[in-house]
């Protein structure tokens, strides 16, 4: 006849503190491309200030960066099809 309460489950703070480090994990390079972007147009504007040719190095020098980037995520790409492709 006497039904005693049930256990209450734990207040699932692990559980958020678990799931909170996976999501930040996934997102953490979308974050630092966000961040470091407006670390760059940041630095692109001060050194603007300081000097217009000093703002057109930062320019430069950013375009020399994305194109070897370029360079070298194309040559990380395998040409043609995937080996032991049936099609």
């Amino acid at each position: 006849m006497y039904n005693p309460r049930p256990q209450k489950e734990p207040s699932g703070c692990l559980q958020t503190l678990i799931i909170t480090r996976i999501i930040l994990q996934i997102l953490f390079i979308p974050l630092m491309l966000v961040a470091g972007g407006i670390a760059g147009v940041i630095l692109f504007f001060f050194a603007l200030t300081v000097n217009p040719l000093l703002g057109l190095l930062v320019l430069v020098m950013a375009g020399v960066g994305l194109y070897f980037l370029g360079r070298w995520e194309a040559s990380r790409v395998a040409e043609g099809p995937p080996p032991h492709d049936p099609y």
